[in-house]
């Protein structure tokens, strides 16, 4: 059976790079690029209208920054998924992103595949971050440190492959690794994601973390 085709649009000020993201997407299977969009302003209003499956927001836009683009756009769009571009790793500009609703970030210097991989990660309901931005979330959360309390007994409870899923996502492993240490299949990975962010409440793997180092459900040290 043939797998959906994921709907992109992009957030990008430069319109040279904005060309050159549109073809590299445009040539990725089972990608199509749905709009592009030059400031936060317009993207706010036609975003609502014709919501992508995945936006590719720049942080430094002209007026309206892109962490307060994702912000709004989350109240709007919550199933959209935000997937931050930086031209460096500017810790403190993607920590005000992933805290804002975005479920990861790419650097602008990322080749093509890596996009499109971490396109399909993100719409698959995963993350893309470092784990040093790992880290950076946690602590966040986990400022005063929590104290682990059970998790309610219901049928809400999240598996013990559900937990050690999380506690991969915690220390901020990518797909492929996590894939590798819990031993699962891609697919068995997508669902018991799923599962996590229903039980959890969560439509990203930041917020996923969060509400787990709160309730003690995973460590507060990635």
């Amino acid at each position: 059976m043939t797998s959906p085709v994921i709907n992109v649009s992009l957030v990008e000020d430069h319109k040279a790079l904005a060309g050159e993201l549109q073809t590299w997407i445009a040539g990725s299977p089972g990608l199509r690029c749905q709009a592009v969009y030059h400031t936060a302003e317009q993207a706010l209003s036609e975003v609502p209208r014709n919501p992508p499956d995945v936006l590719l927001v720049d942080l430094r836009l002209p007026g309206m920054s892109g962490a307060e683009l994702i912000r709004k756009l989350r109240a709007l769009c919550p199933k959209v998924q935000c997937l931050v571009l930086t031209m460096y790793s500017e810790s403190e500009l993607i920590f005000e992103a992933l805290k804002a609703g975005a479920c990861g970030y790419l650097l602008k210097r990322t080749t093509p595949q890596e996009i499109a991989e971490a396109v399909r990660q993100v719409h698959a309901g995963g993350s893309v971050m470092t784990p040093r931005v790992a880290r950076r979330v946690l602590e966040m959360f986990a400022n005063p440190p929590p104290v682990a309390t059970p998790v309610p007994a219901d049928d809400r409870q999240l598996t013990d492959r559900e937990k050690a899923v999380l506690q991969c996502m915690a220390r901020g492993l990518a797909r492929k690794q996590i894939v590798d240490s819990v031993g699962l299949n891609p697919h068995t990975l997508d669902y018991v994601i799923r599962c996590i962010y229903r039980k959890l409440h969560v439509n990203c793997a930041a917020a996923a973390v969060s509400v787990a180092v709160r309730k003690g459900i995973v460590a507060s040290e990635p």
